[in-house]
């Protein structure tokens, strides 16, 4: 069923990721909501994530014929790109929200170095530059001495944007294997990856929040969960079958704008210094380097 889907055309599929990556920049909302409610950071991740997860359980189970033969390579794809996840909300919810967006946005540093050790990748100059452009972007975010103060949370940030290239680099490669098999798996390890995390945090982990707190929220997370955040992400997967990397990186940069307009609306005190602006803009430079000047291969001939 899913694997008769027709191909998009190259407009319409980069409209549907514009969009889809633009809900990601909002997800510190229903975050800090739900933390509002009295559930924690790590659980408040699970909440929003598990419901999904039972959800594509069900659609997969129902459709075993298409992925029978795609489970071990969708359990790969799943873990990584969750694990990526899992670090990124775990950063949005224990440091400044524009700060963990943007280092989570180092994504185009670490995807040129996993090809050039993995893939065995030849770099151009522009790569080099993005690399260099990052890191510096990335030394002078984290020692900008803004009003949050450096904590694991950045370093989990980081971390996500690590994990993310990898998973991204293996839908590529292994186009054939079905999307929602692949996102379940994504969503299972999202939400008890980020409770691991917040265990190692030592902000609750695996400790359950009080059952009122918990009933009052989960109405809201599963809403959330399933009507918002399962779409976007399926799509994201789906719609980086067909766009070449550089361009599914450029239209995926609407997360970083919607993610800085509405922290910096809703959140003042989450004030950067100049410092950390200067980071800001040289990471977002690195990734206008990968995407604009970089060579781009055509996604369909990488999967040898």
């Amino acid at each position: 069923m899913w694997m008769q889907l027709s191909t998009p055309t190259t407009r319409s599929a980069s409209i549907i990721m514009f969009i889809a990556a633009s809900m990601w920049g909002l997800y510190w909302l229903p975050l800090r909501s739900l933390e509002d409610m009295g559930v924690d950071g790590g659980w408040a991740i699970a909440l929003l994530n598990f419901p999904a997860a039972i959800v594509l359980a069900a659609f997969v189970i129902w459709s075993w014929r298409e992925h029978r033969g795609y489970v071990g390579r969708a359990i790969v794809i799943g873990i990584f790109t969750g694990a990526g996840l899992a670090l990124y909300g775990s950063g949005l919810v224990l440091s400044s929200v524009v700060r963990a967006t943007l280092l989570f946005y180092l994504v185009p540093v670490w995807a040129t170095l996993i090809g050039l050790i993995w893939l065995g990748e030849k770099a151009n100059w522009q790569r080099w530059a993005a690399i260099v452009v990052g890191l510096i972007g990335l030394v002078l975010l984290v020692s900008g001495g803004g009003s949050v103060p450096l904590n694991i949370g950045d370093l989990f940030a980081i971390l996500s944007g690590m994990f993310w290239a990898v998973g991204a680099a293996l839908i590529v490669k292994h186009a054939d294997v079905p999307v929602p098999g692949m996102v379940m798996v994504q969503f299972v390890v999202t939400g008890t990856g980020a409770l691991a995390l917040a265990a190692l945090a030592g902000t609750g982990g695996f400790a359950l929040p009080e059952a009122s707190a918990l009933e009052a929220a989960l109405p809201t997370a599963t809403v959330i969960s399933v009507v918002i955040f399962l779409p976007a992400v399926a799509v994201i997967f789906w719609v980086q079958k067909f766009l070449f990397p550089g361009r599914a990186g450029l239209l995926m940069m609407s997360e970083v704008l919607m993610a800085v307009i509405s922290a910096s609306l809703l959140i003042p005190e989450e004030r950067m210094s100049t410092v950390e602006w200067t980071g800001a803009a040289l990471i977002i430079s690195a990734c206008l380097i990968e995407v604009l000047l970089t060579p781009q291969q055509d996604p369909n001939a990488v999967k040898a």
